[in-house]
């Protein structure tokens, strides 16, 4: 199971003819965000047993809820425009 990597992200204006689309690598997201997950996931882990949670149950679902993502579709259309966003 692997974590959402790109995200491609594409804007249209619908009146003043304004599109533009954009390649997010999410992979750069990830590597800023590891240190600060590696600091706070054993205190995490700690206060939810404190608090008598399983904490390993927990971070398996929301792992699992997040390698769900890749392969999302999601459209929005409104009256300005449309906004389309694709996770790979």
């Amino acid at each position: 199971m692997i974590p959402p990597l790109m995200v491609r992200l594409y804007v249209e204006r619908f009146q003043g003819g304004r599109r533009f689309r954009l390649w997010l690598p999410l992979f750069l997201f990830w590597l800023l965000i590891l240190p600060f997950a590696v600091v706070t996931l054993p205190i995490v882990a700690l206060v939810l047993a404190l608090l008598g949670y399983r904490p390993l149950r927990l971070f398996a679902a929301y792992w699992s809820l997040l390698c769900a993502i890749p392969g999302s579709h999601i459209e929005v259309n409104g009256r300005r425009g449309l906004v389309f966003l694709h996770v790979y």
